[in-house]
């Protein structure tokens, strides 16, 4: 699992058995012969994420791996709305999605210029590894023979609400489903927390499209549990977790959220990732929200 608490994953003396030895040895040389062309996994041990855009607009999700883990899907795709795609990872990956809105990057302006409007990564379409712009909500994965886990995360911030669940061969929903928000936080989020762009629509104004944290927005220690609020003791919800908290009671607010839920010991094959699971549109401003995220 990604940490919280930072913001944005032989033995010696003669063989036994010689023959086998041997074949351990052929085993591990065949193994390593390949390593040169990537990370060899097994069909039977592939895990497959299926990712939903059920947001009226469409979003452009991307990846990014933990330290020692390999790329999926070059790192970023788009998706349509009611659309999904299929995304094949190794049966030990560990690292993050998250969901990029109000993409363009046919005039972008150039290399390095920003491409979406939030959780852009360079002004590229394909992320290749790399992590994208807060605030944007996060999906932390850690795959796991023995059980792989997951969470939802707004320590740096928020936008869009998103679901992960397990489904097929070896799914238990009852432990291994994090629901979506019952509130926009962007329709609630405070001026001070705001990230804004031109509205859509033709009306010219500007519409709030992802809400940071405390942490992102003043950068002060007591926000970002660092220094002497570096412990559960010491760092404690404040006024703008908890807003995050009223709106996605499932989602870690801030670093040291106990509650959270952490989805854990899931044995399944394919777990869906859902952005915007809910009806849209449930809140004052959301309207005017999916029409600034449907262009930049």
């Amino acid at each position: 699992m990604a940490d919280h608490h930072h913001s944005a994953w032989t033995t010696s003396g003669a063989p036994r058995h010689p023959l086998l030895s041997c074949a351990l040895m052929a085993l591990v040389s065949f193994v390593a012969a390949g390593a040169g062309a990537g990370p060899m996994v097994l069909a039977a041990d592939a895990i497959v994420f299926h990712v939903a855009n059920k947001c009226p607009f469409p979003v452009w999700p991307a990846s990014a791996p933990n330290t020692g883990h390999p790329v999926l899907a070059g790192g970023g795709f788009y998706v349509p709305p009611g659309k999904s795609r299929r995304v094949d990872a190794p049966a030990t990956w560990n690292g993050r999605f998250w969901a990029r809105t109000g993409c363009n990057f046919t005039a972008n302006g150039g290399v390095g210029a920003t491409g979406c409007l939030t959780g852009d990564c360079e002004g590229r379409l394909a992320c290749n590894g790399s992590v994208g712009a807060p605030p944007a909500t996060l999906v932390e994965v850690s795959l796991h023979a023995k059980g792989s886990s997951y969470d939802v995360s707004l320590v740096d911030g928020y936008n869009l609400p998103v679901a992960v669940s397990a489904t097929g061969t070896g799914a238990d929903p009852n432990k291994c489903a994090i629901a979506g928000c019952a509130k926009n936080v962007n329709a609630v989020c405070p001026p001070e927390l705001q990230v804004t762009a031109t509205g859509g629509g033709g009306g010219g104004g500007k519409t709030v499209v992802a809400c940071k944290s405390a942490c992102l927005a003043f950068g002060l220690d007591a926000f970002c549990c660092r220094g002497a609020y570096a412990t559960p003791a010491t760092c404690r919800g404040t006024v703008y977790s908890r807003l995050f908290k009223d709106a996605c009671p499932a989602y870690y607010s801030y670093a040291y959220d106990t509650t959270a839920a952490t989805a854990s010991g899931c044995y399944a094959q394919e777990y869906v990732i859902t952005f915007c699971p809910s009806r849209w549109g449930d809140e004052p401003g959301d309207g005017a929200a999916a029409a600034a995220a449907a262009q930049i």
